[in-house]
């Protein structure tokens, strides 16, 4: 038994619980057993820190029962959590929001960005094959990014694209002090009435906003038509933002550019997705976020929501129950 109970994502435990470790230094933490019966292990816990937000009924259940007064999401998307029941059993929700990956997503839009500007898939192949000085490649100097979603991630990236020479418009929900689009450089702010127009005049679309039944399938077959075909979709946020068979239609048909893509509908990817046979994609396999940076700076709020909780007090970051 111990205070606080660490649930690993399989396949994927490091860096994350080594970072959470050495941030919950003289906590009593224990990590859970995927291979033993959830009950006896969640008895005595407070806090359990769940690894990207996967875990079960049968395991919640369990904690309800063992005394769980916090469940503790080491990420940001909680569209695969079982957020209501977690509440419905009157436990506390939290997770480490999106100004903790902020820099790590806004560098991987980035990376994106400028591989497909320099072509980066056509050189790679073409070094390989030993024609040399091809292809012609675009610079970002006076390019037009439309960043949807101007929250943390959003901001950085925008911070980064203007110190390219890159233009930026954005769309978001929520309303962004004037002062501080004039920080960012943005040019164009609206609410998100405005996403066809952003969609039709921009030369990059970043997509940075969470996944929920709104944004579902928020670039779908109609808003791939109104871009540019000069222009690129890059995606680091939630796979299912984009309908992601009309976005290989269009590649293939070479109606927009290109496409940077880390998250995807289904993961792991099935190897005939088509998005893999494409030579104007780049993928990545859900890595945007996963830097050493985004794993201590995670580690430690959840650590330091433990001892809060712990302590009697309340965490931050929770995310509260629909009324």
């Amino acid at each position: 038994m111990a205070e606080v109970l660490y649930i690993v994502q399989e396949g994927n435990a490091e860096p994350w619980l080594e970072d959470f470790l050495a941030a919950a230094d003289g906590l009593d933490v224990a990590v859970m057993d995927p291979n033993a019966p959830p009950g006896a292990q969640f008895a005595g816990t407070v806090v359990v820190v769940d690894q990207g937000g996967h875990a079960t009924r049968e395991q919640i259940d369990a904690g309800a029962e063992g005394g769980v007064r916090l469940w503790q999401v080491l990420g940001t998307g909680v569209d695969h959590t079982e957020v209501d029941y977690i509440h419905a059993k009157g436990i506390a929700l939290a997770n480490t929001p999106g100004q903790f990956s902020a820099i790590a997503l806004a560098e991987h839009a980035l990376m994106f960005i400028l591989g497909l500007a320099k072509n980066l898939r056509e050189a790679e192949a073409n070094c390989l094959a030993g024609r040399m000085y091809q292809p012609l490649s675009d610079e970002l100097e006076g390019q037009l990014l439309g960043i949807v979603g101007l929250g943390a991630s959003g901001r950085e990236l925008a911070r980064r694209a203007r110190a390219l020479g890159m233009r930026i418009q954005a769309v978001d929900v929520a309303a962004v002090p004037p002062e501080q689009l004039t920080e960012l450089g943005v040019e164009h702010f609206a609410d998100l009435s405005g996403l066809d127009d952003l969609i039709a005049s921009s030369d990059y679309v970043s997509l940075h906003v969470p996944l929920t039944s709104a944004t579902r399938h928020m670039i779908d077959e109609r808003r791939l038509a109104l871009m540019k075909p000069t222009a690129s979709l890059v995606n680091v946020a939630r796979g299912r933002l984009v309908d992601e068979a009309a976005l290989a239609r269009a590649l293939g048909a070479r109606q927009i550019r290109g496409a940077g893509i880390d998250v995807f509908g289904q993961e792991p990817l099935e190897p005939d997705n088509p998005l893999l046979q494409l030579d104007n994609v780049i993928t990545t396999p859900h890595t945007a976020g996963i830097t050493r940076g985004t794993s201590r700076r995670r580690g430690r709020v959840c650590a330091e929501n433990a001892r809060r909780v712990l302590g009697g007090g309340e965490a931050l970051y929770q995310i509260v129950a629909d009324a």
